[in-house]
This record gives C-alpha cells, sequence and structure tokens, in this order.
C-alpha cells in the first residue's frame, strides 16, 4: 500500500494518503459493492493506486465473480487442499493445473477452470475419488496424507 509519507508523482509536492471506497459493480446481472483501495494527493487531489492496491482490487474482483459463476473461491480451495493434507506443490501432482496453479486459485489471483473445480470438489466430497487420483500417481509416497 502506498506509505502516507509517499510524495505525488503528480505535482511532487503533496503526500499521498490511502483511502478506500465502495466501487459498485454488476456482473452477469449480479450487482454488489466492493471495496476499492486508492490514493489520493493531499495537495493537488489527484486519485492513484499503487501496484500492491490494484492487486487487492483485483482480487477481490475475481473472488466475486468466483463466487456469481458458483466457483470455489480461493479460502474455499485452501480449506479443501488443507483437509486432504496437501502442499500447493502436491495439489498441482493431485489435480494438475501446473505448479503454481494453487497458489493462483488460493490467492484469487487466476479463476480455476469450472472441470477444475469440479474435481476439487469431488475429492473432497468422496474419499474414494481422492483415494483414485493419487492412485495414479508415479509418486504417491511423498504425497502427504
Amino acid at each position: 500500500m502506498i506509505a502516507a509519507t509517499d510524495v505525488c508523482p503528480v505535482c511532487g509536492e503533496g503526500h499521498l494518503e490511502a483511502r478506500c471506497g465502495k466501487n459498485p459493480i454488476e456482473y452477469k446481472g449480479v450487482n454488489s459493492e466492493l471495496d476499492f483501495l486508492y490514493s489520493v494527493c493531499s495537495s493537488c487531489g489527484s486519485e492513484q493506486s499503487s501496484a500492491r492496491q490494484l492487486r487487492t482490487n483485483k482480487r477481490a474482483m475475481i473472488e466475486f465473480r468466483k463466487k456469481v459463476d458458483g466457483l470455489l473461491t480461493g479460502k474455499q480451495v485452501r480449506a479443501i487442499r488443507t483437509k486432504l493434507c496437501l502442499n500447493q506443490s502436491d495439489a498441482a501432482q493431485v489435480f494438475g493445473g501446473g505448479p503454481v496453479a494453487f497458489s493462483k486459485y488460493e490467492s484469487d489471483d487466476v479463476t480455476q477452470s469450472e472441470s477444475m473445480d469440479k474435481l476439487i470438489r469431488l475429492a473432497s466430497d468422496l474419499p474414494i475419488a481422492y483415494e483414485y487420483l493419487l492412485s495414479h500417481l508415479s509418486n504417491v509416497e511423498s504425497i502427504g496424507r
């Protein structure tokens, strides 16, 4: 987040003050308001967002879209992965998606596909399905249980 001591890059005189506003959004006919992080210059009044604020805003939007689409949120994906005693790397081996996929799903940086979402839910709800996935790995011994 932008620190209160950061000098405004627009006017070079004022200091940026962090703010949180409400941003009305609509996605697939669902309306809501999300917190929107930004900063305002104490001198010229310009509004801007730091990279960190933009990332936080993006993650909130992706989480909202996941909920509207009926997909697991990042927190829910993390809870299931933890329930299955998997670290993120092991989860990627079991479910696919690449070496950093679960980090991105869990932080709401990326939306998992509908098929990945169903596979995660299936493994969570049916232990036999999870065991089946594990049985088809070549290095099952290294996967935490």
